[in-house]
């Protein structure tokens, strides 16, 4: 029995960049990288890529993913990811394969490194009570200074109400805050089932630097990683 499945969305449909799913990026689809970063990361028992797209059923099977079955049409379009992880793991359920811990990647974030994978999954193992982790970047604006206009008077003032000046106008006195990057998350798959929630009731997560992060969605994005390839972009 698979005990860690990896579960990689990989729609048709993409509206902002067309065929982004298998769409080249050094040499190959972007659909192969979260393959291969899971076939390298030995935890990983099993890849199945869901999908309702043809053409990349046959990419996922080339670069040695499965497709056990067709993304059905309600959960092709724009929807919560957890209800593409849920339909997965309640197929794997019913095949009476169910895993210990589901994996859930796109091929967006191509730059994804496996050392993070591994981290991230040892950190849920050595938390029992937490549902799941993901991954996060630093926030490189502090959330302090960020400013709002008040749209009756035109008055500007900080979104948490704080002043701007005192120990808030010294960048070492202030928090430091995190994004969450989409790059991959863990769960714990039958509390996932019991409460289909890719964060779910406790959480954690790692921090992961700002080329890992790179969450690919517009031509721009694309170009940026090409560039990152290239040797061009850090």
């Amino acid at each position: 029995m698979s005990q860690t499945v990896a579960i990689i969305h990989a729609r048709g449909g993409s509206k902002r960049l067309p065929g982004k799913n298998i769409r080249p990026l050094g040499g190959k689809p972007l659909l192969a990288y979260p393959i291969e970063l899971c076939r390298e990361t030995l935890f990983i028992d099993r890849i199945i890529v869901s999908t309702d797209d043809d053409e990349i059923m046959t990419v996922a099977r080339d670069y040695g993913a499965e497709i056990p079955f067709r993304r059905p049409a309600d959960i092709s379009e724009d929807v919560p990811s957890e209800l593409v992880t849920e339909h997965a793991l309640k197929f794997l359920r019913d095949e009476g394969r169910m895993p210990e811990f589901a994996v859930t990647l796109t091929p967006a974030t191509p730059f994804t490194k496996s050392e993070d994978l591994r981290a991230a999954f040892q950190l849920l193992i050595k938390h029992p009570d937490w549902d799941s982790v993901t991954a996060v970047r630093c926030v490189t604006e502090h959330p302090e200074w960020i400013l709002r206009e008040d749209s009756d008077s035109g008055q500007m003032e900080t979104i948490f109400g704080n002043p701007l000046d005192g120990k808030y106008n010294v960048s070492q006195n202030l928090d430091r805050f995190y994004y969450p990057t989409g790059a991959f998350w863990i769960n714990r798959a039958p509390r996932f089932l019991t409460k289909p929630s890719l964060y779910g009731n406790k959480w954690g997560a790692i921090r992961i630097d700002a080329k890992a992060a790179l969450d690919i969605d517009t031509a721009d994005q694309l170009r940026l990683a090409h560039e990152i390839l290239g040797g061009r972009s850090t």
